[in-house]
């Protein structure tokens, strides 16, 4: 006699290729935002270390003839100088935002997204960088946050295009629900990460989320499919010349080919 199949086998054996592709498409693009958000976080955790309270419990000051605060930060305008890198990420994401959206869309998204994660964890490193190497130019910390403010917004149009193509309107509502909590999500991880190393080395705290989101980006690169009729090409193609189908990816289809292809379903 034959074993029974496994329940779990069974439910996983019941789903179409179809719902596996929407399902792989959530949640990539879940942990695509998630890192995002993990890279944005640490600035807010790190903050209380470049302006350190020098101040014992009892208000006495511990070392007066030396300033435990990180340059340029040590001055009694530290916390303009903290707003200002603030104001300078936030001013360069809203305009970058607006630029994003136009170069997005005539851009593979799967490329436009992967070099925009690969860009914010190099310049989520290069702030790190700036313990390391004992860097106290505020211009130097101001240009990194200009400069990941503009990559940063390679994110949202991108992720926010992948699961309108891959989910109907109907269901639209229950999806983003669900899947917009990668904000509460990266930003605990973030948190928690940046958290972790800033008492003994605050360079880390930007170091291991730059590294991650540029890890995310690789995993984008080789996993993400932007369009539900990318992927049906693919499978036609492979039945009728397996060769072809290798640089199916690597140029944006035409729109008449998109409508041929838009009514196709998959096979179970």
């Amino acid at each position: 006699n034959m074993a029974p199949v496994p329940p779990g086998v069974r439910l996983l054996a019941s789903f179409n290729k179809d719902q596996w592709y929407r399902a792989l498409t959530f949640f990539l693009t879940f942990l695509l935002y998630t890192s995002f958000h993990l890279s944005r976080k640490p600035i807010s955790i790190v903050k209380s270390e470049l302006h350190k309270n020098c101040s014992a419990s009892g208000g006495q000051t511990l070392r007066p003839d030396m300033d435990c605060s990180w340059k340029p930060f040590d001055k009694k305008n530290y916390k303009e100088l903290l707003g200002t890198m603030d104001y300078s990420f936030l001013c360069a994401y809203a305009v970058g935002m607006y630029l994003s959206g136009i170069i997005g869309e005539r851009l593979p998204i799967r490329l436009y997204l992967t070099v925009g994660m690969v860009s914010s964890g190099f310049f989520t490193c290069l702030f790190g960088m700036g313990y390391i190497y004992n860097i106290h130019s505020l211009s130097f910390y101001i240009f990194v946050q200009v400069a990941n403010g503009l990559v940063q917004t390679t994110g949202w149009p991108s992720v926010v295009t992948c699961i309108g193509n891959w989910f109907g309107k109907g269901r639209r509502g229950l999806i983003m629900g669900l899947w917009n909590s990668h904000t509460s999500v990266g930003n605990i991880l973030g948190s928690l990460i940046a958290a972790y190393w800033v008492s003994s080395n605050w360079g880390l705290s930007f170091i291991i989320p730059g590294l991650i989101i540029m890890a995310m980006g690789g995993v984008c690169f080789l996993f993400l499919i932007e369009r539900e009729f990318l992927l049906l090409l693919l499978l036609l193609i492979q039945r009728r010349n397996p060769q072809t189908s290798r640089t199916l990816f690597s140029a944006e289809p035409s729109d008449e080919r998109s409508e041929r292809c838009g009514s196709v379903k998959f096979s179970s």
